[in-house]
């Protein structure tokens, strides 16, 4: 899949709309389909400075 390419847009997105509930689980599925548990916490905590610094559009 084009899980890796995905996560970028699922930050923007949560940038724009961080209550967005549903994409946080779509970032999450993401992330760990892209073996990027390195940055679970990071969502899990929903640090979007982080995950824009990880992942810039």
């Amino acid at each position: 899949g084009m899980y890796e390419e995905s996560i970028p847009y699922y930050v923007r997105a949560l940038t724009m709309n961080p209550k967005a509930d549903n994409a946080w689980q779509y970032l999450r599925i993401s992330l760990s389909c892209a073996s990027r548990n390195d940055m679970m916490e990071a969502c899990d905590a929903r640090n979007l400075d982080l995950l824009n610094k990880e992942f810039p559009l």
